[in-house]
């Protein structure tokens, strides 16, 4: 895929549909760093883990706190980045794959909850009407 597609393909991207693309990104970059690891690739394996890192740092960075209806939502991602920043760090440190492996776990439950808002993002209207109040 050449890099003026990428580009396109990111600026008309929904930002559920973004979300999506973070996912997948870092656990494509988990994912690579077990297959680094398994051939003894230390140095590519960190690379892929601080990939990884770094995407679930911007998704973590992203969060809003501010909105009273998603502030609970958005501590308990704060909470389940701050595991996977966990997993990956101790992974990358110890070289103990299986944190790698519980990273994925919370990582692939994310990604699937976020591809079904992609698919079904709440209408203009149902926003507006439940920011007022109003029944959707």
């Amino acid at each position: 895929m050449g890099a003026r597609y990428r580009q396109v393909e990111f600026e008309t991207a929904t930002p559920e549909a973004l979300v999506v693309k973070l996912y997948e990104g870092a656990m494509r970059f988990a994912r690579l760093a077990v297959e680094h690891d398994q051939a003894g690739r230390v140095g590519e394996r960190g690379v892929a883990i601080g990939r990884a890192l770094a995407i679930v740092g911007e998704l973590q960075q992203s969060l809003n706190f501010d909105v009273d209806e998603g502030q609970a939502i958005a501590e308990r991602l704060h909470e389940l980045y701050t595991f996977v920043n966990g997993r990956l760090l101790e992974a990358n440190v110890t070289g103990r794959m299986a944190a790698i492996q519980e990273a994925l776990q919370v990582l692939e439950q994310l990604n699937e909850a976020w591809v079904e808002v992609a698919r079904n993002p709440p209408s203009v209207a149902a926003v507006r009407n439940h920011a007022e109040g109003d029944e959707a």
